[in-house]
């Protein structure tokens, strides 16, 4: 007896929720009637789905991972033969503006004092003119008042499953804005990720942008921005046109490229040898210490790299707010950095392959006119198989690096300078994961 043929009648990627996907098995020989069995696992643990005369399965998946599916197949005397696992099967979060999205309470990475609720509520608007299917902000705010939550900068898995199970919602948007000036010349810079409320409370999308007003003056200066709404608006439209080609399935339009003069000063890294059973690198981000005369500078610059690791495709990022509920559960401190102890409780609690964390030195934006931004950090990255570190970089940038004749290339803000710093970062690192099969 044999397995003449296994497939399924839809394609990768699916979306959660809504597909119905048929497998289908066809075994020749054998003796008598056939006995069928379907296996489904998601890389963690083997489901059997069905079993019976039926050679046929029509699973429907509720929630977004990566899977593979197998059919076994049983003659009438005991004879068995095993179709082995499938390839990957992608189910992704439900796509479309139909998914029903919460936007979190706005988190003020500023440093200064900003009409936070005024800021937000463009947001939303602007979201709404989009046609983003949103949970209504009265049953947000009973959620909230109701669990008692009071950090909204992230999501663990227990707060996702309460709030997919008691108001029905697909993810959560969470937008953290680095920096709003609106004197002299405007000035802003802000991130946003959505985050799955299933399962793993995966990170589904992330992108961030940052605007001055004199980012693209042209001739005559016909292209100066100076009103700070317009310049908002401007900002979040192209942030949610990011979002939108997300829930539409369409290719991300990233055509930023790494720059020569935002690579690292120094760095030192050594293959990291993906683990078995696994296709991907998983990272626990943890917030940067903050030695700069700028507020929350480690967190800013955290967000910065959870970003542009997502983007490569042979890393996934642990959801930020999973990682800080871990460290609070634990009631882990680091102040003088990580220890090994420490990550050992992130490797444990979360299966995290790699542990990245840094120190920022200087984080400057010139507020309420031009002048030169300045960006400096050093990174490592911890192996949690061999404990040791497998990564480490030093970076530091002013806004005017490589600029000689008519400001051409200058960079106005510290996150514009950031991104293209830890895009550098991020790439170099990947090339060496890459060398160890982790792409």
């Amino acid at each position: 007896m044999t397995i003449a043929s296994f497939s399924p009648d839809k394609a990768s990627p699916q979306t959660a929720e809504m597909a119905t996907v048929r497998w289908k098995v066809t075994a020749t020989g054998g003796v008598g009637s056939k006995t069928y069995s379907f296996w489904s696992t998601d890389g963690q643990v083997e489901t059997g789905e069905q079993k019976g005369a039926l050679p046929t399965w029509d699973w429907s998946p509720q929630v977004p991972g990566t899977y593979r599916v197998k059919a076994v197949v049983r003659d009438a005397i005991g004879n068995i033969v095993d179709s082995g696992w499938s390839t990957d099967f992608r189910i992704a979060l439900t796509a479309g503006l139909n998914s029903l999205i919460a936007v979190m309470p706005l988190e003020n990475l500023t440093g200064t004092p900003i009409p936070v609720q005024e800021v937000r509520k463009s947001l939303i608007e602007a979201m709404k003119r989009k046609g983003f299917n949103l949970l209504a902000e009265n049953v947000l705010e009973g959620f909230l008042e109701r669990h008692r939550v009071r950090y909204t900068g992230g999501l663990n898995r227990e707060l996702g499953k309460a709030l997919r199970e008691e108001t029905g919602t697909n993810a959560v948007l969470f937008t953290s804005l680095e920096l709003y000036d609106g004197s002299g010349m405007p000035k802003t810079a802000l991130d946003a990720r959505l985050v799955s409320t299933h399962e793993k409370s995966n990170i589904l999308w992330m992108d961030g942008v940052g605007m001055a007003g004199n980012d693209a003056p042209g001739f005559l200066l016909l292209g100066m921005v100076d009103d700070p709404r317009v310049l908002w608006e401007r900002a979040t439209d192209r942030l949610l046109d990011s979002l939108s080609r997300y829930l539409s399935d369409k290719k991300p339009q990233d055509v930023r490229k790494v720059e020569k003069k935002f690579l690292p000063k120094s760095f030192h890294g050594k293959p990291s040898k993906l683990p078995v059973g696994k296709e991907a690198f998983s990272v626990a981000m943890l917030p940067f210490r903050n030695e700069s005369t700028r507020r929350n500078a480690g967190e800013i610059l955290s967000l910065h790299f959870v970003r542009e690791l997502s983007k490569t495709g042979n890393i996934k990022v642990i959801e930020p707010g999973e990682v800080r509920q871990v460290l609070l559960r634990s009631r882990t401190i680091m102040e003088g950095g990580l220890s090994l102890p420490q990550a050992d409780i992130l490797h444990a609690e979360l299966d995290a392959d790699l542990v990245l964390t840094g120190i920022v030195t200087e984080y400057q934006d010139f507020i309420g006119g031009n002048g030169n931004p300045k960006v400096e950090f050093s990174v490592r990255v911890f192996d949690m198989g061999t404990r040791q570190i497998v990564w480490s970089s030093s970076s530091y940038n002013e806004g005017d690096d490589g600029v000689f004749f008519f400001n051409l290339g200058m960079v106005n803000t510290a996150n514009g300078m950031a991104s293209g710093m830890v895009r550098s970062v991020v790439e170099k690192m990947g090339a060496v994961l890459e060398r160890t099969g982790g792409s």
